[in-house]
């Protein structure tokens, strides 16, 4: 348990001489914002104080994350840091957040998961699984959330939240509601789809809502990280032409609207057949070219990394390596090339 002492010590120590204790780079325990928005955390076991400050950091609640492992250093701390999830808020004093992964406190919270890659259906489900209330409450809460400035602006009228719903885990209080549990991966999504990363997608033509239809499907395409920025330099080399994607993903997206198919096929149907893709729906991307009317799934990360950084290539296509089953696919400039490789690769 920290003792009272160790605390004023520690803080008499930043306070009074930061620059000779830290560098004149760290900043002082006290942060001048006021704004505290509750984040979860999870602290793992095995997880260095330089590697949980660097966390800390990232989510906003210290400034300084080499701070933290100084603090925690000097107050003999590491080996008290408590595994396990907490409530944690932004813009907090080290010494606070110390304090809270010490003494820990039986804050009843729920945890959920969302998976890279998945619907808006698919989040719904996880969360009734998770004990936040019903799918439905879920999926009714999704009509009524308020998008953040910056992504509200390009949504076209009645579209749905889909793609704007950033997958991570997140951890709330017991109790919370299906509308918090919705503006939790919002603002999330403020934080990570960047204003640099927005910029960077302008430049290559897209605004943030076609950024994100455009991620979700390298998203939904995409298994290996290394392939992620080439998979969407294909397709920006396919929009460039005004040519069809003719991605799969979008056409399983299509399936999925048609009564029945869900309960049949789930909603990503795996084993698509030629029928499949004549599909009249204007998600069917090898029916009807340029991007699909939205985003088909909730994109993480590194996808909308991808859009926005696209690898410069001169790669038309790309069809999974079968063979190799590694999550791999071999890319092509020319059709013909492409035909080649289908033959080869395409069948294990």
């Amino acid at each position: 348990m920290i003792t009272v002492a160790a605390i004023l010590f520690a803080s008499y120590c930043i306070a009074t001489t930061p620059d000779d204790l830290l560098g004149a780079d760290i900043v002082p325990v006290y942060t001048p914002s006021s704004e505290h928005t509750q984040v979860g955390y999870t602290l793992p076991e095995g997880r260095s104080a330089a590697d949980i400050g660097e966390d800390l950091e990232a989510l906003g609640v210290v400034r300084s994350g080499a701070q933290f492992e100084f603090l925690v250093s000097l107050m003999g701390m590491q080996s008290q840091l408590g595994t396990g999830d907490y409530l944690l808020k932004t813009n907090s004093s080290v010494v606070t957040v110390i304090s809270e992964l010490t003494v820990r406190e039986a804050v009843p919270v729920l945890k959920v998961t969302f998976p890279e890659g998945i619907r808006i259906e698919e989040m719904a489900i996880i969360a009734e699984e998770a004990g936040f209330g019903t799918r439905d409450q879920y999926m009714a809460a999704t009509l009524t959330a308020e998008l953040p400035q910056g992504f509200a602006e390009t949504r076209p009228p009645g579209a749905s939240l889909e793609g704007y719903l950033f997958p991570d885990t997140y951890i709330m209080p017991v109790g919370s509601t299906m509308e918090e549990l919705i503006a939790y991966p919002l603002r999330v999504l403020v934080q990570r789809f960047t204003p640099e990363l927005r910029a960077a997608a302008a430049e290559q033509g897209l605004n943030p809502y076609e950024a994100l239809t455009l991620a979700s499907i390298v998203e939904r395409e995409a298994v290996l990280a290394e392939e992620r920025a080439r998979i969407a330099g294909v397709f920006y080399n396919r929009l460039d032409e005004e040519a069809l994607l003719q991605a799969d993903p979008t056409v399983q997206y299509a399936v999925s609207l048609v009564p029945g198919s869900v309960a049949q096929f789930g909603y990503w149907k795996k084993d698509l057949t030629q029928a499949d893709l004549q599909i009249d729906s204007p998600y069917n991307t090898y029916k009807y070219p340029l991007l699909p009317p939205g985003p088909i799934a909730n994109a993480g990360l590194a996808s909308i990394e991808a859009v926005a950084k696209p690898e410069d290539t001169d790669y038309y296509y790309f069809v999974a390596d079968a063979k190799a089953d590694d999550g791999s696919h071999v890319f092509a400039v020319t059709l013909s090339e492409h035909e080649q490789n289908i033959a080869k690769y395409g069948t294990p």
